[in-house]
């Protein structure tokens, strides 16, 4: 995703020097990395990666509590990890240069711990329905779109849809649109996607940016004129 002018700094369509990308970039990072270790450590000789570190409840009763944040870096195939890395590469660096690498981090991992939250609260109503083993950094990314909404509101977004379709949509219209989206999915639930813990993840980076009491960045000012503007 890219913003339109005005655009704060960190936008990735921007020539600013000082965009934040050293979270950003670990966080790419590990996730491929875990990827690609995986396919050794889902073997059947070691079910225990499975049960140990993707989200179920059965994993929390057991007292893996670490799974609210391991499952957030282990993902189902190509397509599911390529996705959430290109959602990530485009909205980390403009929230990690207005929030900061601390705050940053700790958005991404907590609104990622909500969204296994809800999902598991989900489990317990209904475990037929969502009490699957859960993996992905989807919650997490969602609690960034959600925090990126909130403070760049008006802000025009760019995407494609499925890699082909361009679209461009204010921010708070595209959060409203994941939110309405998730919601749907958690009553009447479509695919193989665990659509409450993306709402719990929209919902935990609401929190979290408000709890941080966080604030956008300014416009990029407009460049000045040249001195022979108006001239002939």
């Amino acid at each position: 995703m890219a913003q339109n002018k005005p655009s704060p700094p960190g936008s990735p369509d921007t020539p600013f020097p000082d965009l934040e990308r050293d979270v950003t970039l670990g966080l790419l990072v590990l996730n491929l990395f875990v990827f690609l270790i995986e396919p050794g450590l889902r073997d059947p000789s070691h079910r225990w990666f499975e049960a140990r570190y993707s989200l179920s409840m059965d994993g929390i009763r057991a007292g893996y509590w670490w799974q609210f944040f391991t499952f957030q870096f282990l993902h189902g195939n190509w397509v599911h990890l390529g996705t959430n890395l290109v959602l990530l590469h485009s909205m980390g660096p403009i929230l990690e240069t207005t929030l900061g690498r601390r705050r940053f981090f700790a958005l991404y991992l907590l609104s990622g711990a909500m969204g296994g939250l809800v999902q598991l609260a989900g489990a317990l109503i209904s475990p037929r329905i969502f009490g699957h083993p859960v993996v992905g950094a989807s919650a997490g990314l969602c609690g960034l779109l959600a925090a990126l909404g909130a403070l760049y509101a008006e802000e025009k977004v760019k995407g494609y849809l499925f890699f082909l379709i361009p679209f461009e949509l204010k921010a708070k219209i595209l959060l409203l649109l994941a939110g309405v989206l998730s919601l749907v999915g958690s009553v009447v639930p479509f695919g193989n996607i665990a659509h409450l813990a993306h709402l719990g993840g929209l919902l935990g980076g609401l929190c979290c940016v408000n709890l941080m009491d966080a604030r956008p960045l300014p416009p990029v000012p407009e460049p000045p004129p040249p001195p022979d503007a108006g001239r002939r």
